[in-house]
């Protein structure tokens, strides 16, 4: 594999998972709500459905899904769905509560990547981008996931680290609320701008 072309691949990386989406506004509205251990759970899941979003596109799951506009669809409807769902999730969680009725699960981290278009797009430019048809295709995967989840992970944790610090610097649940508010209105509008523009 070509050391340019690699380093250019980690750049896009880099871009895409460290600016504002679903898993990282989640992971910032989680840690300035109820603190970063409560969001471990959540982080370990999206890691589990990040992984298991980018090996199926990278073996070709998501040039079905591009040539089915049904199917294509679908898949944006349920993920309208879904960040809608974490909005409201968000908002309602109590600032600084230690209950776990509310908490964010592995599970709705599991199923964040797989329904998030922004996911399904940094996936399909990323693979296009890296891939060669000179190597083999099992090298490109391994090196196409691995880059995109030690990216993924570094990056939700920071937002969700920055999260907690607001926590603890601001005192104010009616400024703790204002920023959820803020997480939530960029996390729905950066949705429907990927889907719709």
């Amino acid at each position: 594999m070509n050391m340019e072309t690699y380093a250019a691949f980690v750049l896009f990386v880099i871009v895409m998972t460290g600016t504002p989406g679903a898993g990282n506004l989640t992971m910032m509205g989680i840690g300035q709500t109820t603190g970063f251990k409560s969001a471990i759970p959540f982080l370990i899941g999206a890691t589990v459905g990040a992984v298991s979003l980018d090996t199926m596109v990278s073996l070709g799951l998501g040039k079905i899904i591009q040539t089915s506009p049904n199917l294509s669809m679908i898949m944006k409807v349920c993920g309208t769905c879904y960040i809608l769902y974490l909005g409201w999730k968000l908002l309602t969680m109590r600032l600084g509560s230690h209950t776990v009725d509310r908490r964010f699960t592995f599970w709705e981290g599991v199923i964040l990547h797989p329904l998030n278009p922004k996911s399904w797009a940094m996936a399909l430019v990323g693979f296009t981008q890296l891939a060669d048809p000179a190597v083999p295709l099992a090298q490109q995967v391994v090196v196409f996931v691995l880059t995109f989840m030690v990216f993924q992970v570094s990056f939700h944790s920071a937002w969700g680290l920055a999260g907690t610090a607001i926590l603890r610097t601001l005192k104010s649940g009616a400024v703790l609320t204002g920023v959820n508010c803020v997480l939530v209105a960029v996390m729905v509008g950066a949705t429907m701008y990927a889907l719709f523009v």
